[in-house]
């Protein structure tokens, strides 16, 4: 089962942020290196304070759930605080899709700690010996993604000055799929404990291909879909079907659709790209499990412990599911856009 989702992972689950070599070195980076020993300074001027966040590689969600992390490992990152704070402020986890860090990442973090709202900006990668997953998901499971999320939350209880109870996570692609997930009231009843989850998530541009059958998040959280109806690399449709789910069930979800907008379309100065070698899959069928991680049988539409991810896998290449070029990019005031939403989400629910 385990070793079967790591195939999954390498070969249907590119579709979440893979982009060739070749593209993804013309997209604007943050040294990874630099990262982990200069503090960045923000556009607004609050300089950054490094960390070693402790985290975990678990293989997948079922076995995290179960307390089951995989192999421990020490993360980069870095906590910007608001300037001229008085006690304790609301936070923000954020995590890098695939290519790892960019500027847009700092942007964000500039116009949420203007906003009075810190931010810990954590490098998934250099911890683990890894550049990024572009060419390669397998790499990292998305499992570990979300975990390194409730990490963050852990660290940011540590802080005196940051308030534990408004504490929220935000993430685009690889980061979106991982915060969605990290706020799945399953994942975070079972790692952070009932009522200890995060307030409030903006996932951007994620991959809803798994979901929980019972589309529930964690308990008093929020969450803010950000998305483009032009998205050719992952499926925008798998996310409305998620966010209604979780609607029809009362949670507080909101999908906003940015019309004509690409995938990776926060990211500022980076026009239209097109990656004819990323492969992905918009038409497979979404995958659902049940509380515990099974994996729900799609023949029977019931959880079936028998189904691995192999069978997916096998189903995909089959079925003729996978097919190569996407497009990434932002143009007009599209990113600018999402800079606002995303904003004045947090502000809403974490500040006033």
């Amino acid at each position: 089962m385990i070793h079967g989702m790591r195939a999954f992972q390498a070969g249907l689950l590119l579709l979440a942020g893979l982009m060739a070599g070749r593209a993804a070195a013309e997209l604007p980076k943050v040294s990874p290196v630099e990262f982990a020993a200069q503090p960045q300074v923000l556009a607004n001027g609050i300089r950054g304070e490094l960390l070693k966040l402790e985290s975990a590689s678990p293989l997948d969600y079922g076995p995290m759930m179960k307390g089951d992390l995989g192999k421990p490992v020490t993360l980069t990152a870095q906590l910007f605080l608001p300037a001229n704070a008085t006690g304790p402020v609301a936070a923000v986890v954020e995590t890098p899709g695939s290519g790892n860090l960019g500027p847009h990442h700092f942007a964000h973090a500039s116009a949420l700690t203007s906003a009075g709202i810190a931010v810990l900006v954590i490098d998934p990668f250099l911890g683990r010996g890894i550049d990024n997953t572009i060419t390669d998901q397998g790499k990292l499971t998305w499992a570990a993604s979300a975990y390194d999320v409730l990490a963050g939350v852990r660290y940011l209880r540590t802080r005196k000055e940051i308030d534990p109870a408004r504490i929220g996570a935000t993430g685009g692609s690889r980061g979106g799929t991982a915060v969605m997930m990290a706020v799945a009231a399953p994942i975070s009843k079972a790692v952070l404990g009932e009522g200890k989850g995060l307030r409030a998530v903006v996932a951007g541009y994620p991959w809803c291909g798994v979901q929980f059958h019972s589309a529930q998040i964690a308990k008093g959280a929020s969450l803010l879909i950000l998305q483009g109806d032009r998205d050719d690399w992952v499926s925008p449709q798998q996310c409305q079907d998620a966010s209604h789910a979780m609607e029809v069930a009362h949670q507080d979800v909101v999908m906003k659709l940015f019309p004509g907008a690409l995938h990776a379309f926060d990211r500022e100065g980076v026009p239209r790209t097109a990656i004819p070698e990323a492969v992905t899959s918009t038409i497979y069928p979404t995958v659902y499990m049940s509380d515990d991680g099974t994996y729900y049988n799609m023949r029977t539409g019931k959880p079936d412990p028998s189904v691995t991810a192999e069978s997916f896998m096998q189903y995909s290449i089959k079925g003729g599911f996978l097919h190569k070029g996407v497009t990434i990019g932002s143009e007009g005031a599209q990113a600018a856009d999402y800079s606002r939403e995303m904003t004045d989400f947090f502000k809403a629910k974490l500040v006033h």
